[in-house]
């Protein structure tokens, strides 16, 4: 008879990851076609040579070919040679219903809202040049689209400055396109913004070595992969370069499925050490700066010590002279003028000796300083140490105990596996929500990169706490008001709504939100009948409480966005309900309501709650925290027991 298998806590969570694992790599055929174009081109005449981008070529390809993909490569290629790599892949992907993957990486630019690849043997001296001589990037696109390809994916490391002159592009970088059906497409850097070549002596790009690493994780989806590139490179350029990527697809996708390209237990245990030394070698500048620091504070303490003496000194001689001028004046007043000197000297030496004092304990003071900062260094660096190890842990027991998750009795569902998942990503959270360190955010968004509306939180605090030094650009035909970054809630900010019958257009209530406090990411409305985040989370309202806050909305807006979140709803007379919600952007629209006209995203949410399922959709100016139109659709069974539209009456929300 066999026995249950009970399970530690540690030894759970890893069968937890297992079991995601499991889960995830059964949405991907095994037996997918993978085709990749890889471009890398250094070579071009004079100044305009790059160093890395053969080199990251040679590197992908090799990453790839040991991920499944049949590689065609191509480096320092001229026109015609880019031409005739495009027209091979076209032939490999026909008719297969594969994946594609174009990888290109030397010198790019736009012109007209088209993104354009440069071979090392053009000459452009001006817009004409550039049709002519160059290879557009949506001809690849096409050429996938025609092929019948299941899944397009494209990553350029092409956003640097364009050295060929300004009359032959339109503007920096590269121009920001929406993803076509089934695409994902991944830049460098922001569009509109350059990315950094490197040096000779990293061997690579910065985007493409974060690329690199993260396409070896195992059983990572295609968006986390890119979240985790896109945060490393961020970091690395403290903000001067962030990576930017633009999704339509709708089926899960892994380069790694945790069979074609594992990490070695060995591997790991190099990749970790690599990572203590780095941390000892920080922890030892910034000892050496917080000394001299310390020294210099001395030095400054004793210069000042010295020349209040002098003062004093000087006080002295000065006291003297009138004593002697005393003295020749009169002996009653010689006499008279010495008792008055002797309690001046005295009550100066007394200031001196209690200045001393104070400078005494002033050294003293700064010595504990100096012991408790370098105590508090050797407590942050063991703790980061022993949470690296402890990670490190973790995906070492998961790799070990992924055979036993064939076996039933550790086998579960779904919905057990991701239940288990978000306690765990909640619990951390709470850890670290009210942290003023950035590098709180930076390790939390590492390990949940999922895009749901924690991460979304996570990344709203980053962005204060390290603001992005660069800003995407528009794209073609989005309003000025996409470009909008300030706060969405203002205090004095008032909207008016009014409801109406979803299926009936039967006119209901009108409604009005006033923003009566900003308190950091909180706001509340109404003087705090409804409260809810900087991301337009809902904490509270009539409904009841929300933990998580509930239903926000991205920090980054564009189409093809999805996330999603779990909160715990308790109602005003105590009961509780699970939600959980599916979002993503799928258009931009202009609508017109009652209070004016907006340029809007759309944003499509499914929620459920028990039997309850709500279909919503919400029209959101990425100015105001207030949607500025709402339709909600909620059937219970086969019953419809919600349908509200709700449009913008009016609004005094000053954005100037």
């Amino acid at each position: 008879m066999s026995r249950a298998i009970r399970l530690s806590p540690a030894l759970r969570l890893a069968v937890v990851a297992s079991a995601l694992a499991v889960v995830c790599a059964s949405a991907q055929a095994p037996l997918d076609v993978r085709v990749a174009l890889i471009i890398g081109n250094s070579a071009y005449p004079g100044k305009m040579a790059l160093v890395n981008p053969a080199n990251d070529a040679q590197a992908m390809a090799d990453v790839l070919k040991r991920l499944g993909f049949t590689v065609i490569e191509l480096r320092d290629g001229n026109k015609a040679q880019m031409s005739l790599a495009i027209a091979k892949v076209s032939d490999a992907l026909k008719g297969k219903q594969g994946v594609g993957m174009l990888y290109y990486a030397g010198h790019g630019l736009q012109l007209d809202w088209r993104n354009y690849m440069v071979p090392v043997d053009a000459n452009l001296k001006s817009a004409a040049d550039v049709a002519q001589q160059t290879i557009d990037l949506s001809s690849v696109v096409d050429i996938f689209k025609a092929a019948g390809n299941r899944m397009n994916i494209v990553v350029l490391d092409a956003c640097r400055d364009n050295p060929f002159g300004g009359s032959t592009s339109s503007a920096k970088g590269l121009a920001q396109l929406d993803a076509p059906p089934s695409t994902f497409l991944a830049y460098a850097t922001a569009p509109g913004n350059v990315a950094e070549d490197g040096d000779e002596k990293s061997g690579n790009g910065l985007y493409t070595q974060y690329l690199l690493q993260e396409l070896k994780r195992p059983t990572a989806k295609i968006e986390d992969v890119f979240k985790r590139v896109r945060l490393n490179v961020r970091k690395q350029s403290q903000g001067r370069q962030i990576p930017w990527e633009s999704t339509s697809l709708e089926d899960d996708f892994f380069f790694n499925d945790g069979v074609k390209y594992t990490i070695k237990p060995e591997e790991l245990e190099r990749m970790a050490a690599e990572v203590r030394q780095r941390e000892q070698k920080r922890l030892a500048q910034e000892a050496e700066v917080l000394a001299r620091a310390q020294q210099q504070a001395l030095a400054k303490e004793r210069e000042r010590q010295q020349a209040e003496a002098r003062v004093l000194d000087q006080q002295r001689q000065a006291a003297e002279v009138r004593a002697k001028e005393a003295e020749r004046l009169s002996a009653a007043a010689k006499t008279i003028e010495q008792e008055k000197l002797a309690a001046e000297a005295k009550a100066r030496d007394q200031q001196r000796q209690a200045l001393e004092s104070q400078a005494r304990e002033r050294e003293r003071l700064l010595a504990l300083e100096q012991v408790k900062e370098r105590e508090r260094l050797i407590s942050e660096a063991k703790t980061r140490e022993q949470q690296r190890l402890a990670e490190l842990a973790r995906l070492q027991e998961a790799q070990r105990v992924a055979a036993l998750t064939k076996a039933p009795d550790l086998r579960m569902s779904k919905e057990q596996a991701r239940d288990l998942a978000f306690k765990e990503e909640k619990a951390a959270w709470d850890l670290i929500k009210t942290s003023s360190n950035p590098e709180d955010f930076y390790s939390f968004l590492q390990r949940y990169p999922s895009g749901g509306d924690l991460a979304e939180a996570a990344q709203y605090r980053l962005d204060q706490l390290a603001k992005p030094k660069i800003t995407a650009a528009l794209g073609k035909g989005q309003d000025a008001s996409f470009a909008y970054t300030g706060p969405r809630y203002k205090v004095g900010d008032v909207y008016e709504a009014r409801f109406s019958d979803l299926l009936t257009n039967v006119p209901g209530e009108k409604v009005t939100a006033s923003v009566t406090r900003v308190d950091g990411d909180v706001i509340e409305l109404n003087d705090g009948s409804t409260v809810a985040t900087a991301l337009s989370a809902i904490i509270k309202n009539a409904r009841g409480t929300f933990d998580p806050p509930n239903l926000g909305v991205p920090v980054e807006l564009q189409v093809g966005k999805k996330w999603s979140g779990r909160s715990t709803q308790t109602t005003t007379n105590g009961q509780k309900f699970e939600l959980v919600s599916e979002s993503k952007i799928t258009a931009i629209q202009t609508i017109t309501v009652p209070a004016g006209t907006f340029q809007t995203y759309l944003i499509e949410t499914t929620i459920y709650a028990g039997n309850l399922m709500l279909k919503n959709k919400y029209w959101m100016d990425p100015r105001y925290g207030f949607f500025i139109k709402t339709e909600e659709l909620g059937r219970d069974g086969g019953r419809i027991v919600r349908s509200d539209r709700r449009e913008l009456v009016s609004l005094k929300a000053d954005r100037s």
